[in-house]
């Protein structure tokens, strides 16, 4: 593979290299990505022990607010799953449109 400098000279780069660095990435990335999942379970949990609106005594932060949080810090890293190539958009928002498809059939969620 060859780049430009901005002389706009060849450098030569080592293939192996940049994959070697592109796997790290994508493995920094889904390791944290696990990491948030854990921490919105562990939110879910706080929600159903005690109530949405019970404050953190110290930081008084409520459940709900803290799961927000959570949840916008796994959907930052969902998205860099999906900027980097390490899954496909079409392919999530396909599986999401199916769970969604699944949920009206199975669930009470949309029984009104």
């Amino acid at each position: 593979m060859k780049l430009l400098k901005k002389d706009g000279t060849r450098l030569q780069v080592n293939k192996f290299a940049m994959m070697k660095q592109k796997n790290a990435i994508d493995s920094e990335i889904l390791l944290i990505t696990q990491e948030e999942c854990a921490e919105v379970s562990q939110a879910i949990s706080k929600v159903f022990r005690f109530g949405m609106e019970d404050e953190h005594p110290v930081t008084k932060i409520n459940n709900r607010e803290h799961l927000e949080e959570e949840i916008g810090d796994l959907m930052c890293m969902i998205d860099l799953l999906i900027d980097n190539g390490v899954i496909s958009e079409s392919a999530v928002m396909t599986a999401k449109n199916e769970k969604l498809n699944k949920l009206m059939t199975w669930s009470n969620i949309f029984q009104g």
